[in-house]
């Protein structure tokens, strides 16, 4: 399945499910032809997982919203929602971060050094 991310709106706290199809995202990211893209969504459509998809969006009370149609939307209060993933880069966490939420390891003390 291409992605779906769910977005609150800033504001208001409205739910939006975000469907990306592939081809989308690989027209975004240059990964691979859009028209690849578009035969693994009609895949999808056929076998029914996007409409399922939305459904169960729509029950949990979200507002479905297909990228493939807008990236942009104004909710109903007013504030300017940007679903462009491109404009929303993931940043690489330094290590020292990385190093602090490691879990399962035990520090040791470095052993005194006989002189």
């Amino acid at each position: 399945m291409a992605l779906l991310f769910t977005f609150p709106c800033g504001s208001c706290g409205r739910r939006y499910s975000v469907y990306y199809p592939k081809a989308l995202l690989y027209e975004l990211s240059g990964t691979a032809p859009r028209q690849m893209g578009e035969q693994e969504d009609e895949e999808e459509r056929k076998s029914g997982a996007i409409e399922a998809a939305r459904q169960a969006a729509e029950a949990a009370g979200n507002i479905w919203v297909d990228a493939s149609q807008t990236l942009e939307r104004v909710c109903e209060c007013g504030k300017r929602l940007d679903f462009n993933l491109m404009h929303h880069p993931r940043v690489p966490q330094s290590k020292v971060v990385a190093e602090k939420r490691q879990t399962g390891l035990i520090p040791f003390p470095e052993p005194p050094k006989k002189s």
